[in-house]
């Protein structure tokens, strides 16, 4: 008989909530509710998340899962990294969550860095020193004086928050936690240094939960209000990446291999039995983030297909209604021959922009290169330069490391476009594994099955996956000779160091 889990899964664009149902050593997932994840706008630009919102979409999640499945053995949730709310003594929520993209987070970096510099941080968290990670909007808070900061009790991060408004138990769960730049990744507990030399608050922080805790029942109110019984709250891996990575289907474990969660964020890295703490990884923005099992993630966060969205949202405006990706994709294998490219990771492609085609046509004639113009032009422009991209981080990684790739996973959604993995594959010049495209969901689903203790171990969950998963595979096409010229172009372009 089937044991059955719900699945919270929220992304930065949008949500699912998922019954997965385990039995006979495979699984199947059943998205019983969609939602669209937006953030807002207010008080003169400040960007925030619309943490009620989300939440209400995760109840209504819930009660749809229940009803299908009013068996279910457990919930959890797992979300994007970096951000954070606070609640106070009596556990209200104090504001709603800053957005990582917001602007003022990123105009105290050089504050900070002219007191703990990028080098000494590296060293104190092992973690990429990215401007979206948390500890440059907890120290702008500080420097704000924001009320939320001044007079807040804990410091939950987005699934923290989410975990607490159904189950009223604070705890900050590892692998997101790491996402502050604010936890010692070694000893797996929060760096006081770090805050000392920051002067940040030390008592908003609660001892570290490991994924695979069980944290109780939701609320008799939310059961109430649902309808529902009460239902255990595991805590997964809450960010999504270390839940996606947990998730790989690994089939080669003795080749050198990497992988590419391909999101709104595109994370690129490696798996790693400890932190790296080479230091010439800190120019290329690697870092370590909290992995599963005892290990650690060596990544960096290349901004994703969050061009090509922007893109979309000014073509569907165009067009009067929603133009399909696969629409998107076939117009950009059939565009004229254009090579032209940008650095995805530039400041006008990571900010909020109206009309990206705009922006990546004027970047274009800025650097002398062909103007795209078509929609077919401009999506491929933008699926090359995120493959030359991914090339160009791992090259230099690996370099350092001082071995080669052997292998690539993709995950996540993006996945589905498979002109994108095989021009990856072109480009890196080594085979790609592909699939699933809900690989976040099944490293959530594994820690609840670890949990029920109907699996034993990672290694155990991702043998799993590979069994009750569709997967493809893609070849480096032969042609190196032109990915390496486009490579070279696209280095003189963004003068790659």
């Amino acid at each position: 008989m089937a044991r059955n889990y719900i699945i919270v899964d929220l992304g930065a664009s949008n949500g699912r909530v998922i019954v997965a149902s385990y039995e006979k050593a495979k699984f199947d997932f059943d998205i019983v509710h969609r939602f669209d994840n937006i953030p807002v706008f207010v008080n003169e630009g400040e960007y925030c998340w619309d943490i009620l919102r989300i939440f209400s979409d995760i109840k209504v999640g819930i009660r749809k899962s229940v009803e299908k499945y009013p068996d279910a053995v457990s919930i959890g949730i797992d979300t994007f990294g970096c951000d954070f709310g606070f609640i106070d003594t009596q556990g209200r929520l104090l504001g709603n969550p800053t957005h990582y993209r917001d602007a003022s987070q990123h105009e105290m970096a050089d504050k900070l860095h002219s007191i703990l510099s990028e080098e000494e941080l590296f060293e104190l968290s092992q973690g990429p020193c990215n401007r979206i990670m948390g500890i440059y909007k907890l120290f702008a808070q500080k420097e704000r004086h924001a009320f939320e900061y001044e007079h807040g009790k804990h410091l939950l991060m987005i699934a923290d928050m989410l975990n607490f408004l159904l189950t009223g138990r604070v705890t900050n769960e590892f692998c997101n936690a790491t996402m502050t730049l604010l936890v010692n990744q070694k000893k797996r507990c929060w760096e006081e240094k770090i805050c000392d030399k920051l002067g940040l608050r030390k008592d908003i922080f609660t001892p570290l939960t490991e994924p695979g805790t069980n944290i109780g029942a939701i609320r008799d109110s939310i059961c109430e209000e649902l309808g529902i019984r009460p239902i255990d709250v595991v805590v997964p891996a809450t960010h999504d990446t270390a839940s996606a990575v947990a998730g790989i289907p690994v089939t080669q474990p003795n080749k050198n291999w990497a992988f590419v969660s391909l999101g709104t964020w595109a994370l690129a890295g490696i798996e790693m039995d400890e932190p790296f703490t080479d230091q010439r990884v800190v120019p290329l923005e690697f870092g370590n983030e909290g992995g599963v099992d005892g290990k650690s993630m060596l990544l960096k966060n290349i901004n994703g297909l969050w061009v090509i969205q922007r893109c979309r949202q000014r073509w569907n405006e165009e067009a009067g209604h929603e133009v399909d990706w696969d629409d998107i994709t076939k117009a950009a294998n059939e565009a004229r021959e254009i090579t032209s490219v940008f650095d995805v990771d530039a400041p006008e492609f990571t900010t909020f922009q109206p009309d990206m085609p705009k922006v990546i046509r004027e970047y274009c004639k800025k650097t002398g290169q062909d103007v795209p113009e078509t929609m077919g032009e401009v999506s491929k422009c933008v699926y090359l330069s995120l493959a030359m991209k991914i090339h160009a981080c791992m090259k230099n990684v690996y370099r350092i490391i001082g071995t080669d790739m052997e292998l690539l996973h993709l995950l996540g959604g993006g996945t589905q476009n498979k002109l994108l993995c095989q021009w990856i594959s072109n480009a890196t010049g080594v085979p790609i594994i592909a699939g699933p495209t809900e690989t976040t969901s099944v490293g959530n689903l594994m820690f609840q099955l670890i949990a029920d203790h109907q699996i034993a171990s990672v290694e155990e969950g991702r043998a799993l996956c590979a069994k009750s998963s569709q997967l493809y595979t893609c070849e480096p096409d032969g042609n190196q000779e032109y990915w390496n010229g486009i490579y070279e172009e696209y280095l003189k372009i963004v003068k790659w160091k």
